[in-house]
């Protein structure tokens, strides 16, 4: 649908362009790389037997280890991306998971194809930061 609105009654005047069409924020663009990055298949992991990757769940909550997550979803007959985050809780047979962004991304349980512990830097463990 389309308003044309006579010229003597606009209320300012306008230059003709379609306000905002086709500008996207500089928040929502790097929200969306992100997303495509995390989104990129990846080598597929060997699948792991439900007690195992319960146990990998369960060990990287408690200690509060980051995680690699490959989700069992097949896209363009490719295993979808792999997630790196903190668990950050769990609710019956969901598993939340902390992204590095901040957001949440929450799997069930029976959808996980492998779990693997990461083990991250430190910085104060650097020796280039150590030497002033």
């Amino acid at each position: 649908m389309e308003r044309i609105v006579p010229r003597e009654k606009w209320l300012y005047d306008d230059r003709g362009m379609i306000k905002w069409m086709g500008w996207i924020l500089s928040d929502h663009s790097a929200y969306m790389e992100g997303e495509s990055q995390q989104a990129q298949p990846r080598e597929v992991k060997p699948e792991m037997p439900a007690n195992e990757v319960s146990a990998n769940l369960q060990s990287a909550w408690e200690s509060g280890q980051t995680v690699l997550i490959q989700s069992d979803t097949l896209e363009n007959n490719c295993f979808t991306a792999e997630y790196r985050g903190t668990v950050a809780g769990y609710q019956g047979d969901q598993i939340y998971l902390q992204l590095a962004n901040d957001s949440i991304k929450f799997f069930h349980l029976d959808e996980i194809r492998y779990v693997e512990g990461l083990t991250t830097e430190k910085w104060w463990a650097d020796d280039a930061t150590a030497s002033h």
